[in-house]
């Protein structure tokens, strides 16, 4: 499946075609993570190819040799507050109901993101 059938924004398609991704098989090939760190990917390109992902029964994949699962409504609520919004994994629990701890296993599970994730491209830095 070629990425213009997931029904992508410009923005979004231009950075996957900046980033040499053409296919649909190339893009869940990576995680989150590796999209952010290499292909510069902004946090709400990336939320948005997620969800796109999701409707389509996909997903990015977790950490290496898991299993890839197709993440809830639920996970890509955590997954757009921890990475869009920059909160942190104890704030997201605490909108969503469960654990500091799940919400890391979930965004490790559902979408590759491990330890804090890169800070992405067009989001300034929460000031405290």
């Amino acid at each position: 499946m070629h990425v213009t059938e997931l029904g992508l924004s410009r923005a979004a398609l231009a950075r996957l075609d900046a980033a040499g991704i053409t296919e649909v098989e190339q893009l869940v090939a990576r995680t989150a993570t590796d999209l952010i760190r290499r292909s510069r990917f902004k946090a709400a390109e990336l939320y948005e190819i997620v969800c796109r992902l999701q409707r389509h029964g996909l997903s990015l994949p977790p950490i290496p040799g898991g299993r890839i699962r197709v993440p809830s409504e639920r996970d890509l609520e955590m997954f757009r507050l921890r990475l869009v919004e920059r909160l942190t994994l104890a704030e997201v629990g605490e909108r969503t109901g469960v654990s500091q701890e799940r919400v890391r296993q979930i965004l490790r599970l559902h979408f590759g993101l491990i330890g804090t994730p890169p800070r992405p491209r067009g989001r300034p830095r929460k000031r405290r």
